[in-house]
């Protein structure tokens, strides 16, 4: 595994991890999950796996995240799809040939759900693990939790609160952060279409207390992504010790093998 940045063009930088095994087949970005980084269970479990199958990896951080150079960057929409785009950019200069996928996580799949409707993109397959469908209610909430209430008030004292999924690193976010939470929902603004057609998989976590199943169902249902549930796995998929596993079997047939045979059964 190699750690490395790439520089954006706002002088910022992309922390990035990554293995390349030699003429690779295909070149997956993935993108982690609110409050993570490149140090996530998700990155080392796609560098252990798909490599060794001829899939290149590169794992970027997302800006506010982490701890390294990512860290400095304000986390807002525009800035993490600079970021996405960066990695491609890479990718495509230095494996120039290579087909583009994208294995994206919770936050990363919103974010990328949004790449893949905005902009103008290399990549034509896209495998969302628990996919935070609904992003912009997590902190947008129509009924107030306590949580919520304290997040509300720092809002008002600092312009800013800090906030967390389950164990990660808390993640600064602004009024701005929350704006363009307020204007991204994923259910008005996902088109797979918009720049070319897209394959979409989704796999979700049955008793997922983050994302609502629910939500990753009927967002399955109405852009008919093919969606596969995991029973009794939450929003990590990684309460039993096989799934991890079993999601890279999907990912990496998704990626090297696209067929009907992946559809949900669930």
């Amino acid at each position: 595994m190699e750690i490395f940045r790439i520089q954006k063009d706002n002088g910022h930088f992309v922390s990035c991890v990554k293995e390349i095994p030699p003429d690779p087949r295909v070149i997956v970005i993935a993108i982690h999950g609110f409050s993570s980084s490149r140090d996530c269970a998700t990155y080392q479990m796609l560098l252990r796996r798909l490599p060794p199958e001829g899939c290149g990896v590169i794992g970027i951080e997302l800006p506010g995240h982490g701890s390294a150079e990512s860290s400095q960057e304000t986390l807002r929409i525009e800035n993490a799809l600079e970021s996405i785009a960066a990695a491609e950019n890479y990718a495509a200069e230095h494996y120039p040939g290579t087909e583009i996928c994208y294995f994206a996580s919770s936050f990363g799949a919103y974010l990328t759900g949004l790449y893949l409707t905005g902009r103008e993109h290399r990549g034509r397959r896209a495998f969302f693990r628990s996919a935070a469908v609904n992003m912009p209610s997590l902190f947008l909430k129509e009924h107030p939790t306590e949580e919520s209430r304290r997040q509300r008030e720092e809002l008002r004292e600092k312009g800013w609160f800090d906030a967390a999924v389950e164990t990660g690193k808390p993640v600064r976010i602004t009024r701005e952060m929350l704006r363009d939470l307020e204007e991204n929902d994923l259910f008005v603004r996902f088109d797979p279409s918009a720049h070319g057609e897209n394959r979409v998989m989704m796999v979700h976590g049955t008793e997922d207390s983050v994302i609502d199943p629910e939500a990753a169902r009927a967002f399955a249902e109405r852009f008919r992504i093919p969606i596969r549930f995991f029973e009794n796995e939450g929003h990590s998929l990684g309460g039993h010790p096989e799934t991890p596993d079993r999601v890279a079997d999907l990912a990496l047939a998704f990626f090297t093998r696209p067929s009907p045979d992946y559809e949900s059964r669930g």
